[in-house]
């Protein structure tokens, strides 16, 4: 079944099914959890129904709260580990039924608009220069900055769902995060069961082809048609299409570092010639060139106001094959070195 692709960006929602784990977490401290969703204008009441429609800016705020009030770092991570296929409704479940891990991870990506407006997750499963296939996690526009316990526990569920729909022993071979690193990155590490890099381009999880189309149970086509007309019933209706430089920056955003950015590539991408492409941006009033570069200085002026950010980790992260091309382009940008930048 094809389901529409997006729900609306102007009011983008997150449905309270997705808040089970922090709920079950504050089991026994209700008059801690009320005062932190009262700080966001909610009240304990409206997450009992798992469908309610929570504002995704507000889940955002809630779950960073929600990590100061346990003095936990890494709980988004934490929790994403206790995730079950049930926290996620009908989009989890798709995910539990079907036959194979590739077939899962498209069911569920497919699926997600159900639960999670103005959010992208791509599954890229052709195999990068490391032999890695990936899957990346964006949210869009306005709450595009998400803070680190959203996607930690975003990408910890992830894993987490693969493990126990398809194999215990699954790993990623290594997760990327956009963000600044943690106070305890040993402990994302031991979570993930995988090297954690941070300040990348985008939010994914890398893994190898290994037991992709490996048959895990047999499918009952039935119960998997009722799951995907649930799906499509919550999706309710299809959301304009997103401007043209709007999916070329989220391809930028997830290819930078770790595949090519040129017209070809982005043009391959999103299913369109290379000249249509450059007709689309022109009549938008930009081009491939001028999104490239916006996003490159938008990473690297987050990661040069980091104290102690080498050049050379900011050029790989932003696709530059060392850091005198990067010195050139900051040169470019700015009129002065990147060095002056940090002063």
């Amino acid at each position: 079944m094809t389901f529409p692709k997006r729900l609306p960006d102007d009011r983008p929602f997150v449905r309270a099914t997705a808040l089970a784990p922090v709920l079950r977490h504050f089991e026994g401290r209700e008059a801690e959890l009320a005062e932190i969703l009262a700080a966001e204008g909610l009240a304990a009441g409206a997450l009992r129904d798992p469908y309610e429609e929570i504002p995704l800016a507000a889940y955002l705020r809630l779950f960073e709260a929600a990590a100061r009030a346990a003095h936990d770092p890494v709980l988004g991570a934490r929790l994403g580990r206790a995730i079950t296929p049930a926290d996620l409704g009908p989009t989890g479940l798709l995910l539990a039924q079907s036959a194979t891990l590739r077939l899962g991870i498209t069911r569920f990506l497919g699926a997600l608009a159900a639960l999670q407006s103005a959010t992208e997750m791509t599954f890229t499963e052709q195999p990068d220069e490391t032999g890695w296939l990936g899957i990346s996690y964006q949210i869009r526009g306005a709450a595009k900055a998400s803070g680190a316990q959203d996607a930690e526990f975003s990408l910890s569920s992830l894993c987490q769902l693969l493990r126990q729909c398809f194999d215990r022993g699954w790993s990623p071979a290594e997760v990327h995060f956009a963000h600044a690193h943690s106070r305890r990155p040993d402990l994302l590490e031991r979570l993930f069961g995988a090297p954690v890099r941070f300040e990348q381009s985008a939010n994914r999880v890398l893994f190898g082809e290994e037991g992709l189309d490996t048959p895990r149970r047999t499918e009952d086509a039935g119960l998997i048609a009722v799951i995907e007309r649930h799906v499509s019933d919550l999706v309710r209706a299809q959301d304009p299409e997103m401007s043209v430089s709007d999916r070329v920056q989220l391809v930028v955003s997830r290819n930078l570092g770790r595949a090519p950015v040129d017209l070809g590539a982005i043009a391959a991408a999103l299913g369109m010639a290379p000249r249509s492409l450059q007709r689309h941006l022109a009549q938008e009033g930009t081009s491939l060139r001028a999104l490239v570069q916006a996003e490159r200085r938008q990473i690297a002026e987050a990661q040069l106001a980091r104290p102690g950010t080498r050049l050379k980790a900011v050029a790989a992260t932003l696709g530059y094959s060392d850091e005198t091309v990067f010195w050139r382009a900051w040169r470019s940008w700015t009129g002065e070195a990147p060095s002056r930048s940090r002063d």
